[in-house]
């Protein structure tokens, strides 16, 4: 008697559970057509099934990570950012540090596709400062919200580059 599935038997109970008529009863009956006993093809379906539900809810799970991951990048990137002009930060030694943790950030945060992500938010860092002093130059007093503007600005040709990259680089990744 066998007590473990084969490669072959396994794919296709596997694809039988997505199946929308699926019967374990008829699953049963393969297995046992193949020399498997009842009542350890019922124990091995219930396993595969178990195994099968616990893989699915894992990559769901990692999608949702990514996906979290994916909205608190561009904001930590943004604010690392922001913090260099808004402070007057005179030191390169600063924005070297925020482009590098603007590129880690990038890798971590879009996995699926590391170099659009690590190349998209290392461009904020080096076009916020530009874009701050650029459009407060000569201003004595703003209004706090006009800070957004130059966020966008430097966001802008980060979406860009990350999406001519995506669809160049990574033409055959999902997601």
């Amino acid at each position: 008697m066998n007590s473990t599935l084969t490669p072959q038997l396994r794919d296709e109970l596997r694809q039988s559970f997505i199946q929308p008529g699926f019967s374990a009863e008829a699953e049963v009956q393969k297995l046992v057509s193949n020399g498997y006993d009842t009542a350890t093809a019922k124990s091995l379906i219930v396993a595969e099934f178990r195994a099968y539900k616990n893989e699915k809810f894992k990559e769901v799970d990692r999608q949702n990570q990514s996906e979290e991951a994916k909205k608190v990048a561009p904001l930590i990137v943004l604010m690392i950012s922001a913090i260099g002009p808004i402070f007057e930060v005179s030191s390169m030694i600063w924005y070297i540090i925020a482009i590098a943790v603007a590129g880690v950030t990038g890798y971590w945060a879009y996995r699926p596709k590391p170099i659009a992500g690590l190349v998209a938010c290392i461009i904020i860092p080096f076009v916020f400062p530009l874009a701050y002093n650029f459009y407060f130059a000569g201003r004595t007093s703003y209004i706090k919200i006009e800070m957004v503007i130059p966020m966008l600005i430097a966001a802008a040709p980060a979406a860009i580059v990350y999406y001519i990259i995506s669809k160049t680089v990574y033409a055959n990744v999902e997601n």
